[in-house]
C-alpha cells in the first residue's frame, strides 16, 4: 500500500486579498515561507519517496522547501495546476460574486453544473480526470511508497474524493487551509 500525502501550498499576498488565483503564477509571501518551513519540519519524520508539485510558484516554492529537508528533487507535475477560473483569475472573490452574481454562486452550490468563464475556464469534471490520471500514474510506479504531492485547494480537494470515494457534487467541504497536509492511504 502506498501513502499520498496530499500538502496545499503556503499563503500568498493574494490569498491574503481573497483574491481568485487559478492558473496564475504568484509566489509565497514571508508568511507563506515560514508555513512551508513549518510543513518540512512536520513531515521530517516520515519515509517520503518522491515529492511532486504543481509547476505554480507558490506549490513549487513549497515543494522545494519540504524537499530540501529530504534532499530529493521535486518533480513538476501540470496536471497538479489549480483550477483555470478563465475571467475570475485575478478577481477579488467579492469582485466575482458581484460581476458574476448568478454564476459565481451556481458556482458554490452546484459546481458540476458551472465552467468559469472566458478562455481557459476548466469544469470540474476536467481537473478530477487530470488530478486523478496523474496520481494514479505516480502511485502505479511508486507502490509501497509515501509519495507527497503539493498542490492546491481545489485540486486537492478533488483528489481527495477520489481517494476518499466521495461524489463531486460538493467538493467544497474539502477545502484545505493554506500549509496543511494531509495523508491517504492508497
Amino acid at each position: 500500500m502506498s501513502k499520498l500525502i496530499l500538502v496545499r501550498h503556503g499563503e500568498t499576498d493574494w490569498n491574503v486579498e481573497d483574491r481568485i488565483q487559478g492558473w496564475l503564477d504568484i509566489p509565497l509571501n514571508e508568511e507563506g515561507r515560514r508555513q512551508a518551513e513549518r510543513l518540512a519540519r512536520e513531515l521530517a519524520g516520515m519515509k517520503i519517496a518522491a515529492i511532486y508539485s504543481s509547476p505554480l510558484k507558490r506549490a513549487f516554492q513549497t515543494a522545494e522547501i519540504i524537499a530540501g529537508k529530504y534532499h530529493l528533487r521535486v518533480k513538476k507535475v501540470s496536471a497538479f495546476k489549480e483550477i483555470n477560473q478563465g475571467e475570475w483569475q485575478g478577481l477579488l472573490v467579492s469582485e466575482a460574486k458581484q460581476r458574476y452574481k448568478n454564476l459565481y454562486q451556481r458556482w458554490l452550490t452546484h459546481p458540476l453544473e458551472v465552467v468559469p468563464p472566458g478562455p481557459g475556464g476548466e469544469s470540474i469534471e476536467q481537473v478530477y480526470r487530470r488530478g486523478v490520471k496523474a496520481c494514479r500514474r505516480i502511485t502505479t510506479r511508486r507502490k509501497n511508497s509515501t509519495i507527497c504531492i503539493v498542490a492546491h485547494k481545489g485540486i486537492n480537494a478533488l483528489i481527495k474524493c477520489y481517494y476518499l470515494g466521495l461524489d463531486l457534487k460538493n467538493p467544497w467541504q474539502l477545502l484545505p487551509e493554506n500549509a496543511i497536509w494531509e495523508s491517504i492511504d492508497v
